[in-house]
């Protein structure tokens, strides 16, 4: 997965409600796309409550919690809040949060996140695949086509992505979808009472083949 909600060091983490007063917003991004974003093999959709396996799954991998709000001990109640949690992201502008789901089944299996940033043109990314659907190309998809909707249909011309510095496999996607690797923030991540290094990764309207 890359960072999405991952906590910043003390008194450095940002506000992500932009008003008109700090810059323009990722106005475009942060709206359901109309038409639907889709391919042949994937579909980023709006979460439904019939989405709750797909919570309790991603539950099961320690490191999704971990940088993310996704509960690490499941309950319907902690599931269907996650999910009401993404449905609010979108509505006050915060974020828009999509299932990522297979065109074949519409069977949720992924989150893929773009959240406001206080850089102007700048968004940020975050994803993550729950287990038993990985190394099938649905992350690499998922971020091919919500990258170039946000880098050509909106005035945004830079998505920003984090992943710790162990997480070879996430390094590797987001370098196969374009992205180029920045350099490492040093104890940017915090989780329970420790922190972590984070490298950082970017990818530019300018860098769309």
């Amino acid at each position: 997965y890359a960072l999405a909600f991952g906590r910043m060091a003390p008194s450095r983490q940002p506000d992500l409600r932009v008003t008109p007063h700090e810059g323009p917003q990722c106005v475009m991004s942060l709206a359901y796309p109309n038409p639907e974003l889709r391919s042949d093999a994937v579909r980023l959709r709006k979460w439904s409550l019939d989405d709750l396996d797909c919570v309790r799954a991603a539950g099961t991998d320690p490191r999704i919690p971990e940088g993310t709000t996704v509960p690490a001990r499941y309950t319907e109640e902690a599931g269907r809040a996650f999910i009401e949690r993404c449905w609010a992201r979108n509505d006050d502008g915060r974020a828009l949060v999509l299932a990522i789901a297979p065109a074949t089944t519409n069977t949720a299996k992924g989150l893929v996140y773009l959240g406001p940033s206080r850089v102007e043109g700048q968004c940020r990314l975050g994803y993550w695949v729950i287990p038993d659907a990985r190394r099938q190309g649905l992350g690499k998809e998922a971020i091919r086509l919500v990258s170039r909707c946000v880098l050509t249909d909106t005035h945004v011309h830079r998505l920003v992505a984090r992943v710790q510095t162990h997480n070879e496999s996430s390094m590797k996607l987001l370098l196969n979808c374009g992205f180029k690797e920045e350099g490492v923030l040093r104890s940017w991540l915090w989780i329970g009472d420790d922190v972590f290094d984070v490298i950082q990764l970017s990818l530019l309207r300018s860098d769309l083949a």
